[in-house]
């Protein structure tokens, strides 16, 4: 007890000291100043800034094909590029293949097509570099890694060809819609319009009936007038009856005060 009291005391008293002791000041470092450029030295640096015009166009290209590895990403641009060990005709066989059973008929089925083309093609080359990376005689998988990776892209680029190919049947399904649509709203003008020159053939052809009907009436009352004594009396009366004149079947014409 009595030396734990003894450690005690010390460890207070050398506290106490270091808080009581000097702390030593350190000097001051003189500031550097950097000597003004001279007018002469400003000019030969501008000079120098002129000559520098940036990357070329051939560098920049070639800076963008520096992570060109499998080519089966789409690159900055977004552009297709084929490999070099790739068949430049075997490719534009394979695109007019497609292009021939489609038959794109407006530029968005041309892009469409053309999408189908390049993701079809893309998916063909991960499948190639994933069998690169089996072993043909006992097919075990030779780097996990890359094989991992192209069939990644492989299932990317297949199901870019059915949504390209989605979108394709879309836009017709709905092209072949406006177009039904379309007829089918002529027909029925077609049919209104054909329906109001029958109703008018008919009115017409009535009329015409009404007419030749009008005029055996005429003669035959003329006829029977001649022939038959008496007739035009009993003609009047019928006629008085039924509160008509003798020329009622004439036209009526009308007269209006000036």
């Amino acid at each position: 007890m009595r030396a734990r009291t003894i450690r005690r005391a010390a460890e207070r008293a050398a506290s106490k000291l270091a808080s009581t002791a000097s702390i030593p000041v350190q000097p001051e470092i003189p500031e550097v100043v950097a000597p003004s450029s001279s007018p002469a030295r400003i000019a030969a640096n501008q000079a120098n800034a002129k000559l520098s015009t940036g990357p070329s166009p051939a560098g920049i290209a070639a800076s963008c094909q520096n992570h060109t590895i499998h080519g089966l990403a789409r690159h900055s641009n977004g552009t297709f590029k084929l490999l070099t060990s790739e068949d430049p005709i075997g490719f534009e066989a394979f695109k007019q293949s497609l292009l021939n059973e489609h038959v794109p008929t407006s530029p968005t089925e041309v892009i469409l097509v053309t999408a189908m083309v390049e993701s079809s093609w893309l998916a063909q080359r991960a499948q190639r570099l994933h069998d690169v990376c089996i072993n043909p005689d006992t097919g075990e998988i030779t780097d996990t890694a890359k094989a991992s990776l192209y069939m990644r892209y492989f299932t990317t680029h297949t199901r870019a060809f059915h949504k390209s190919l989605s979108d394709l049947l879309k836009l017709r399904s709905e092209k072949r819609k406006a177009t039904i649509g379309f007829e089918a709203q002529k027909h029925q003008t077609e049919r209104h319009e054909m329906a109001k020159i029958t109703h008018q053939i008919e009115l017409f052809a009535k009329d015409m009936k009404a007419q030749r009907d009008l005029t055996d009436l005429v003669i035959a009352t003329t006829q029977a007038t001649r022939d038959i004594p008496g007739f035009e009396a009993k003609y009047m009366a019928e006629l008085e009856k039924r509160g008509l004149d003798k020329e009622w079947w004439q036209p009526q014409t009308t007269t209006q005060a000036a």
